[in-house]
């Protein structure tokens, strides 16, 4: 009953440099997002169209 308990603290000011990354890099990360996403769907969907013709 008496356990010593550790709370962490988040603030803004801890989150403002990520948040400040992740806005500065929004012009790179986009484009590259987009492109892992459409080769993960491309490379689920050929096979199955492929086989559906074969």
């Amino acid at each position: 009953m008496g356990e010593d308990v550790n709370l962490a603290f988040l603030t803004s000011g801890m989150l403002k440099p990520i948040t400040d990354a992740l806005s500065d890099n929004l012009e790179v990360l986009l484009p590259v997002g987009i492109a892992v996403m459409g080769i993960l769907v491309g490379i689920s969907l050929i096979p199955r169209i492929v086989y559906k013709f074969l």
